[in-house]
């Protein structure tokens, strides 16, 4: 496989079909290429205990990545990536490969085309379309983070 090239695109908030505000290129995105859509200080792990004790439990649920004993979420929602703005589809058109902060283009995006990636696979145990919700047939797995 040829080594992928990371894709010189912006990419911007605006209004989404989707759901509320979306992400979108500023130039064409080739299938294939990296696309930056979070940096990577800008995520924080809170264990589950701490997220629903927090003054911020809302927010993290709502926007967090829910992932075995706790969410990944924003450093400061007031500072956060395009990325954590970013809609989920059945059908995205990017892809993280290593489930962090790397995304590549799984077809030719076109400039003001909304970027988005599919949340199920975000985490193999939660469904974070729903975010607390375990997936049919998978059972939790016991942590020592929670």
């Amino acid at each position: 496989m040829a080594k992928r090239k990371w894709s010189n695109a912006l990419l911007y908030l605006g209004p989404s079909k989707i759901d509320g505000i979306g992400c979108y290129s500023d130039i064409v995105i080739r299938k294939g290429e990296f696309v930056r859509v979070f940096a990577p200080e800008d995520s924080r792990w809170v264990p589950l205990k701490k997220a629903h004790a927090s003054p911020h439990k809302k927010l993290i649920k709502k926007f967090g990545i829910r992932v075995d004993g706790g969410y990944w979420a924003p450093v400061d929602f007031l500072r956060i990536s395009v990325g954590w703005y970013m809609n989920h589809s059945e059908t995205p058109n990017l892809q993280s490969d290593d489930g962090d902060v790397t995304y590549y283009a799984l077809k030719d995006i076109h400039p003001g085309e909304e970027v988005t990636m599919d949340y199920r696979r975000m985490d193999p145990e939660h469904d974070n379309l729903s975010r607390d919700v375990v997936l049919p047939g998978r059972r939790r797995r016991k942590s020592s983070r929670a």
